[in-house]
């Protein structure tokens, strides 16, 4: 494996449980923490229908309609499908979430997934020449 990719997955490891315990605390406060595991449990099915109604569709097509495809659904459906599918849920919960706390759970990991994108492009150099002083890389 890669050194780039352990040190992202060792930032991964840190940043998750932070962020969703900062989370928990925050819902906590707001007198809604029992809707909060719910939501975020709802989460990972809205993460794999969403990856389906991106990839399925694309993956029908042929040739470069596919790439089209896929670039429209992953930069327009998707967002709309993901924040309206923690809407629903939001609503669904007891207590029930505003469409604001609701949008806000659906845009946390997508927050964290880009953060720590922009982290590890920000460190690799970093890395690369710690790997090379100590003779890795």
């Amino acid at each position: 494996m890669s050194p780039m990719l352990l040190l992202l997955l060792l930032v991964c490891l840190v940043l998750v449980p932070v962020l969703l315990r900062w989370e928990r605390r925050r819902f906590q406060a707001m007198g809604k923490g029992g809707a909060w595991l719910p939501m975020r449990l709802a989460s990972v099915p809205i993460a794999v229908l969403t990856a389906a109604l991106v990839w399925l569709p694309a993956r029908a097509m042929p040739g470069m309609a596919a790439l089209a495809a896929f670039y429209v659904l992953l930069l327009v459906v998707a967002p709309l499908f993901w924040v309206g599918a923690h809407w629903v849920v939001g609503r669904c919960v007891r207590p029930a979430l505003t469409f604001q706390e609701s949008a806000r759970v659906a845009a946390l990991p997508v927050a964290a997934v880009i953060g720590v994108a922009l982290l590890a492009q920000w460190l690799q150099p970093v890395v690369w020449s710690l790997l090379r002083a100590v003779g890795v890389g």
